[in-house]
C-alpha cells in the first residue's frame, strides 16, 4: 500500500518495448539504475512502468539498442497536477481546508456524559472547567484515566467512570450507586420500632428483636412494636437474660387518610394564532451570523430556538453550529370545563396522586372518593384505607419508659 502511494506521488508510466536485442536493451537499463516493474511480454513486445525520472533517461537507452519506446498510458500525482494546473485556486483552497480540518481535530468540540442520574450535566460540566476542560480544550493536555479518577474522587456517587476521545468528542459514562442501604447494614446501636401512625397491624415478620404487637391489632401512633431486644432462653426455655439489638421487621399498617383537590371550572388556555417569525443562524465559536429580519410586533410569543452541531462524520464535531429562531404568537382564551372533562382531570389527578404515594411503598387498599363538577368548581374528596410501611426507629433508650420489665444487659 505505501509502496503504490509512493509511485503514485513520483508519478509513472505504463511503456511499450519494441526492440531487435532486448537483452543489451535491459542490460543498459541495469547499468544506468533505471527501474522497469511489471515487465510482461505481449505479442511481440514488452510492456513495463517506469518512473517519470527513469523515462528521461531511458531513451539513450533505446537508441543505443535500436529500441522503440511508446507511452501507454500516465499515472500520478505529477500529471493530475499538470492536468488542473489551471484551477490552482482550487487547489490552495483544498490545502487550506485540509489545514483547517487538522488544526480543528487537535481540540474538543463537543462533551458527552451518559449515565448520570443524581450528578446533572452541568454540575459536571461545571467541574470539568474548573480543571480547564470544556469547549475548545487541547485534545492533549487532557489525560482521560486521570480526569476519570478524579471524577470518581469528586462525585461519591459514581462507582464506574470511563472517558473516552473520539475525534473531537469527549464522552464521559458513569455508574452512579443507586441501591439503598438497609438499616440492618448501617444501623449499630439499639433501637426499636414505633407505629408512626394510628392503624390495625396487617403484616408483620419480625427479622430481630422482640415483637411487642401482632397481625390484627389496633395500635397508635409512638407504640412500641418490637423492641431492640432478644431474649436468651436456657434449655429449659426459661429466659435468662437479655441481648440489645437493632430491631427489624417488615410491619404494614392498615391507615385512614381523607383525600381532597380542588380546581376551578373556568381556566386560561394559550392558544396559537399561526403568526409566526423565523430567523436562521449559523455560530462559529463565539460569532453569530443571522439572516435580517424585521422583527415583530407580538405581545405575547414563544420563542423556540433548534440548534445544530456540524460534525464531518461519526465524532468529528467542528466548532460550527447552525439553527433557527421560531417566534409564535399565542393568545390567553378564556375556557370553561365541561363536566365530562372537569370528571375526567380529577380522575387523571387523583391517579397520579395514587402513582406518587405507591413510589413512596403506601398502596391504596379502599377508596371512597366522589367528584362532583359545580358551577364555579370541581371537588374530589373521600376517605382513603392505606396499607403503608408506618413506622419509626427510635433508640432503645427511649422506649424503656413505655414498657415495664425489661431486662437490659
Amino acid at each position: 500500500m505505501i509502496d503504490q502511494l509512493m509511485r503514485y506521488a513520483k508519478g509513472y508510466m505504463e511503456i511499450s518495448i519494441r526492440s531487435a536485442s532486448y537483452e543489451r536493451f535491459l542490460n543498459l537499463c541495469a547499468y544506468h539504475e533505471i527501474v522497469i516493474w511489471d515487465l510482461n511480454y505481449q505479442d511481440g513486445f514488452y510492456e513495463g512502468k517506469i518512473f517519470i525520472r527513469d523515462f528521461r533517461k531511458i531513451m539513450e537507452s533505446a537508441r543505443k539498442s535500436h529500441t522503440k519506446i511508446k507511452i501507454l498510458k500516465k499515472t500520478g500525482l505529477p500529471f493530475w497536477i499538470r492536468e488542473h494546473k489551471k484551477r490552482t485556486g482550487f487547489f490552495l483552497g483544498t490545502i487550506m481546508c485540509l489545514v483547517i480540518i487538522f488544526t480543528l481535530s487537535l481540540f474538543i468540540w463537543d462533551i458527552q456524559i451518559d449515565g448520570n442520574v443524581t450528578q446533572t450535566d452541568e454540575v459536571i460540566l461545571d467541574y470539568l472547567e474548573e480543571k480547564e476542560i470544556s469547549f475548545g480544550s487541547w485534545k492533549q493536555k487532557i489525560n482521560c484515566k486521570e480526569l476519570a479518577a478524579e471524577l470518581r474522587r469528586q462525585f461519591d456517587q459514581f462507582i464506574w467512570v470511563s472517558v473516552q476521545m473520539k475525534g473531537t468528542l469527549l464522552k464521559i459514562q458513569v455508574q452512579e450507586n443507586t441501591d439503598e442501604i438497609s438499616d440492618t447494614e448501617t444501623l449499630k446501636e439499639p433501637s426499636s420500632l414505633v407505629a408512626a401512625k394510628d392503624g390495625k397491624i396487617v403484616e408483620m415478620i419480625t427479622r430481630s428483636g422482640k415483637p411487642m404487637a401482632s397481625v390484627g391489632d389496633t395500635v397508635k401512633k409512638g407504640d412500641v412494636l418490637v423492641l431492640g431486644q432478644l431474649e436468651i432462653k436456657n434449655d429449659a426455655g426459661e429466659v435468662i437474660s437479655h441481648q440489645t439489638c437493632a430491631a427489624d421487621a417488615d410491619i404494614v399498617l392498615e391507615t385512614t387518610d381523607q383525600y381532597e383537590a380542588e380546581f376551578a371550572m373556568k381556566y386560561r388556555q394559550k392558544v396559537y394564532t399561526g403568526n409566526d417569525k423565523k430567523k436562521y443562524y449559523i455560530q462559529i465559536g463565539d460569532h453569530f451570523f443571522k439572516t435580517p429580519w424585521k422583527g415583530h410586533s407580538y405581545q405575547k410569543y414563544d420563542v423556540i430556538d433548534e440548534k445544530h452541531q456540524m460534525k464531518l462524520w461519526g465524532s468529528f464535531y467542528l466548532p460550527v453550529f447552525w439553527g433557527t429562531y421560531l417566534v409564535r404568537e399565542y393568545e390567553i382564551v378564556e375556557k370553561r370545563y365541561t363536566q365530562e372533562e372537569a370528571e375526567k382531570r380529577a380522575k387523571k389527578e387523583f391517579m397520579a396522586f395514587s402513582e406518587k404515594i405507591q413510589e413512596k411503598g403506601v398502596q391504596i387498599f379502599k377508596n371512597d372518593v366522589k367528584i362532583v363538577a359545580g358551577t364555579s368548581a370541581c371537588r374530589a374528596s373521600g376517605a382513603l384505607i392505606l396499607h403503608e410501611y408506618a413506622v419509626n426507629r427510635v433508640p432503645l433508650q427511649e422506649t424503656l419508659d413505655l414498657e415495664e420489665g425489661i431486662q437490659i444487659e
